[in-house]
């Protein structure tokens, strides 16, 4: 079932993924980039159609954005740490980390729900500006500084951002469940 509403303006979610080890240097086998994922969510919330703003106002109240009042800017790196054998995870919510623990989960729970909920978005709208603006810049500053601009306008796509939305509600059902069973 999709659902179709306008609650969120200029929604994005970009992936970048690197599943293997890649050598950086030719010279030296000691500089690796090492596996990972790193997923970059923006949405500005607003009560169009549904009360977004008020659903997921707890977000912006514990993490607020200093730049972008209503806007959730989320990010997410799971990478593969050679030094404990093991995949690391790293949450950052509008410039703050958020770290995994009891307290942070209510911030969770919301994030899953808002990831789900743009799952099955039927329509998103984004400012025909925005993907030349400064904030959009700003809000995909990992892709901009990778010299990987080129890919916002597909980031903002409503059927990228389900695909990838769904992906991340997978990878939140896992986080949680490790952590509750650590």
């Amino acid at each position: 079932m999709e659902i179709n509403f306008k609650g969120f303006q200029n929604t994005g979610i970009g992936v970048d993924i690197n599943k293997y080890p890649q050598q950086i240097l030719k010279s030296n086998r000691q500089y690796i980039k090492p596996p990972y994922v790193h997923l970059s969510l923006t949405t500005t919330l607003n009560n169009i159609g549904d009360n977004d703003r008020e659903i997921f106002g707890e977000i912006l109240k514990n993490f607020p954005n200093r730049h972008q009042k209503d806007t959730i800017n989320f990010h997410y790196d799971k990478y593969y740490s050679q030094y404990s054998n093991q995949y690391k995870k790293e949450f950052w919510l509008n410039d703050k980390p958020l770290i995994l623990r009891d307290d942070n989960l209510k911030i969770f729970s919301k994030l899953a729900q808002l990831f789900t909920k743009l799952s099955k978005t039927k329509e998103l709208a984004t400012d025909r500006f925005y993907l030349n603006s400064d904030d959009c810049r700003a809000n995909f500053n990992y892709f901009y500084m990778q010299g990987k601009t080129d890919r916002l306008p597909e980031f903002h796509k409503p059927e990228t951002v389900r695909k990838n939305a769904q992906n991340m509600v997978k990878e939140f059902t896992d986080i949680m469940l490790d952590y509750f069973n650590s």
